[in-house]
């Protein structure tokens, strides 16, 4: 499998739409410890939903590209960038969309939990914000950690993100509506994330 960034130890590959690929994160979104970090612990995937989510970004039809982050060449988790719309983010009135042609989202998950807190979550977003930059040509990059969220924003914030505001009830977490943190680094921070 080609992968499209990386080092010698992370190294950040296109999901493929197959079946391994689909069990993995089946086996991720389905533990009740990642669960309540990405949608909620009453949400847990299985592979239908998995498929029907991820599928159409597997093969192209939609504007997320989904990649499987891999540590000593085993896949850990994964992280998906894309084209961000103008108004995604809701920061139109502190933003000035206008100034930005070609803005990124992303969003990451580290599923194999024995993984956390090791300083690896960093390193793949700092390695996502200078591939977006370098080789996608971003000019700003978004990414939105529900507020409650503190390890999360910690590791976007040593990456070089700032919060710019809350977006309230932006998202559904166990079916309750969670606030979002929006966090933004343009190309004139990228400075900060220098590997």
């Amino acid at each position: 499998m080609k992968h499209i960034y990386g080092d010698n130890l992370i190294s950040i590959r296109r999901m493929m739409d197959c079946s391994e690929d689909y069990n993995l994160l089946t086996k991720w979104l389905s533990d009740p410890s990642v669960c309540k970090y990405y949608e909620g612990k009453s949400k847990p995937y299985d592979l239908k939903k998995v498929i029907i989510k991820f599928g159409p970004y597997t093969r192209g039809e939609e504007r997320v590209i989904p990649c499987i982050i891999e540590y000593e060449k085993k896949a850990i988790g994964y992280i998906q960038y894309y084209k961000a719309y103008s108004d995604e983010y809701d920061e139109s009135k502190i933003v000035d969309m206008s100034k930005y042609d070609n803005p990124h989202g992303c969003d990451i998950i580290i599923g194999e939990t024995q993984f956390w807190n090791k300083g690896i979550g960093t390193k793949v977003i700092q390695m996502t914000i200078k591939y977006l930059f370098q080789n996608e040509n971003a000019d700003i990059i978004f990414i939105d950690p529900q507020t409650w969220n503190k390890r999360a924003i910690r590791c976007y914030e040593k990456s070089g993100f700032k919060p710019i505001m809350i977006a309230k009830n932006r998202e559904l977490h166990d079916d309750q509506p969670k606030d979002c943190l929006i966090m933004v680094i343009t190309s004139n921070d990228k400075d900060l994330c220098t590997l």
